[in-house]
């Protein structure tokens, strides 16, 4: 036995458990589970065979199968058994992938093809339909390879094969590539879009899409007069309303004044005069214009999306009597909502009808939210934090822990496999429901599982145990890099809260990482600036690391943002840049109305949430008591640099 398992073994011995388990594993199964771990490694089949005999009751049993198999992707049989019993689903779903990519890279048709299951992906299509053609099912094949064909982006390249013959046959017809050409153009893939355009046989056909082509590299030229001189009739209107949006993203207007001139030169629908007013009005909204409201007042039967954002038109023009109208414009539903009864209350305030306003905020005050927080401030009372933590007795406890996929969970914390099992928690808890739900939350709250711990109590849609949804951690490190970047360590909780639950190893769609979820090149940029011996983006996994980098990066957009806390946590999650053009405005903003009108929704929530959560940790902490209103700074234009509190 090597060092590494020795000391794994030892580690396991010492291993203490916090609470008590219905089963318990003997060491020495342990030990046996590991050295045929490493049977496995060694390629020892013989070895692995005789050895797992042993371990048929163990717990991980099945993860042993799982490793061998995968090793071992040739045992057919072998492999639908393990599928078939289905122990675990989610090792069932790993397995089932490696799988079919061996039998699809070993050119074995039939068992792919037997062995698919529907998949969304592109990939997994592509090649199902590939495996179809070659056992001779060439017209099915080709039939299903017209919509997989049929999308506005390029496809992977496991699809080459399969769309040779496709392009090949009598199934690609000039419609089809027409509509193809038109989702690329949509899309704005212009070199698909192109190839496309020399797959055309039509002159009619080649001309137009030359036209969509010069369009989409340069929207703006539908200003000039005659540029669609030529143009078949059908496709006019198209490219006009086409051309114009595209505009309204950089020149809303321009896109105007085009629009004005010549829509009336184009026979268009009710949906292009819709959605083309629609995206005017939205855009002068996104870009803080007090014009934004009439337009608004014009769409005939709007949807949501209008709705709301005509109240935020109507915020932005400081125009209470149209706030009020754009409210009662909304849905009954969309009225309900703590943002719109919020909004009420401050109409009513701003129309001098303080008994209607001092009635809603009453009740929204009883919300431990953003704006019920706001409204607490308006009453001038202290927040309603509502913590009754949930209750969960040993009994309790013991019983769910001691259910097979618990005993599972457990054995992997025992043998410090903690990536695995933090993902088997979430087969475990599923199916689950009622106090289970709430029982197993405190479960990981004790494990100090934080994330699933959060996540597993807002599955039971249990809101108020404010300990376990707003946990304590890391607290050496966001003091220690709290005092050295000057910052309250409220805020920093708020943050870390927000962006990662707090589980250390998070990672992001876009590639951000760790506790407060920062980007590796900004990671490495700070580095250089501090003087820290970065290795890799790996180092952002580090809690240590982490904390100091994204405290250090929150002060850095604070003093961007002449210490004005909303404007830092937006700048934190959308970039300085993007804070930069929301703050190109005339007018003096206060701070809830900026951050209402944020144009990108998950930045709206994201800052409302971080401040939300950095005074709730101001209790928790039973330090300073701050207020909503404390962070409530009135926005300036970029370029002045007084910074005024909200009255």
């Amino acid at each position: 036995m090597g060092f590494s398992l020795r000391a794994v073994v030892f580690s396991v011995a010492i291993f203490v458990w916090t609470l008590d388990c219905a089963a318990v594993i003997g060491e020495q199964q342990r030990l046996k589970f590991m050295q045929a771990e490493e049977l496995i490694k060694s390629g020892d089949n013989q070895g692995f065979s005789i050895l797992s005999l042993e371990l048929v009751d163990y717990p991980l049993y099945f993860y042993l199968n799982y490793q061998w198999l995968s090793d071992n992707l040739d045992q057919d049989k072998k492999i639908q058994k393990f599928l078939q019993d289905n122990d675990s689903p989610l090792y069932a779903r790993m397995l089932h992938r490696q799988w079919l990519d061996y039998l699809y890279k070993n050119k074995q048709w039939g068992a792919y093809v037997e062995n698919y299951r529907n998949s969304k992906s592109k990939q997994g299509q592509c090649r199902y339909q590939w495996a179809r053609y070659q056992l001779n099912y060439k017209t099915k094949a080709l039939t299903a390879a017209k919509k997989i064909w049929l999308t506005g982006s390029s496809l992977p390249r496991d699809c080459d094969q399969l769309l040779a013959k496709f392009t090949q046959s009598s199934f690609l017809t000039q419609k089809l590539i027409w509509q193809r050409f038109r989702l690329a153009v949509n899309a704005r893939q212009y070199s698909l879009a192109r190839y496309l355009k020399n797959k055309m046989t039509s002159k009619v056909a080649k001309r137009d899409a030359k036209q969509w082509l010069l369009l989409l590299k340069h929207p703006d030229l539908i200003a000039k007069p005659g540029v669609l001189q030529g143009v078949s009739k059908k496709q006019k209107a198209d490219m006009f309303t086409y051309a114009v949006r595209r505009v309204i993203g950089f020149d809303v207007n321009k896109a105007l004044q085009i629009w004005n001139t010549q829509k009336s030169s184009f026979k268009l629908t009710k949906k292009q005069l819709y959605k083309i007013d629609r995206s005017i009005a939205l855009q002068l909204t996104f870009n803080k214009s007090d014009k934004a409201y009439a337009h608004f007042s014009r769409l005939t039967r709007p949807d949501k999306t209008a709705r709301t954002w005509a109240v935020r038109a109507a915020l932005i023009k400081n125009d209470w009597t149209a706030v009020q109208q754009a409210l009662n414009k909304l849905s009954v539903e969309e009225k309900q909502s703590e943002r719109w009864r919020y909004w009420q209350g401050k109409t009513f305030v701003q129309t001098r009808q303080l008994k209607k306003a001092r009635e809603i905020f009453i009740r929204l005050a009883k919300e431990r939210s953003y704006y019920g927080f706001l409204a607490a401030d308006y009453l001038q009372q202290d927040y309603w934090l509502a913590d009754n933590p949930i209750k969960a007795d040993k009994q309790e406890i013991n019983t769910l822990l001691a259910e097979k996929d618990f005993v599972i969970v457990n054995e992997f914390r025992a043998l410090q496999r903690t990536k695995q099992a933090k993902q088997y928690w979430w087969q475990a808890i599923r199916g689950l429901k009622g106090t289970n739900l709430l029982v197993a939350a405190k479960i990981a709250e004790q494990w100090q599982w934080h994330k699933q711990a959060i996540m597993t109590v807002a599955q039971a849609k249990y809101w108020d145990d404010v300990n376990l949804r707003f946990p304590l951690d890391f607290t050496d490190k966001i003091q220690e890099n709290s005092r050295l970047q000057g910052l309250d360590e409220t805020i920093i909780y708020g943050l870390v809260r927000r962006e990662s639950m707090f589980d250390e190893a998070a990672s992001s769609p876009v590639g951000a990482l760790g506790l407060m979820q920062v980007m590796p090149n900004t990671g490495k940029q700070i580095a250089k600036e501090i003087n820290f011996p970065w290795k890799s983006s790996v180092d952002l996994l580090e809690a240590s690391v982490n904390i100091k980098f994204g405290a250090y990066y929150y002060k850095q957009m604070l003093d961007k943002f002449s210490g004005n806390f909303a404007l830092a946590a937006a700048a934190y999650n959308a970039g300085p840049d993007s804070v930069n053009r929301w703050l190109n405005i005339a007018n003096v903003y206060a701070a809830d109305v900026w951050i209402e009108t944020i144009p990108y929704k998950e930045t709206r929530t994201y800052v409302a949430a971080v401040l939300t959560y950095a005074l709730i940790y101001q209790r928790r902490l039973g330090g300073k008591q701050g207020l909503m209103s404390d962070f409530m700074i009135d926005i300036q234009p970029k370029n002045t640099s007084k910074s005024s509190k909200k009255i």
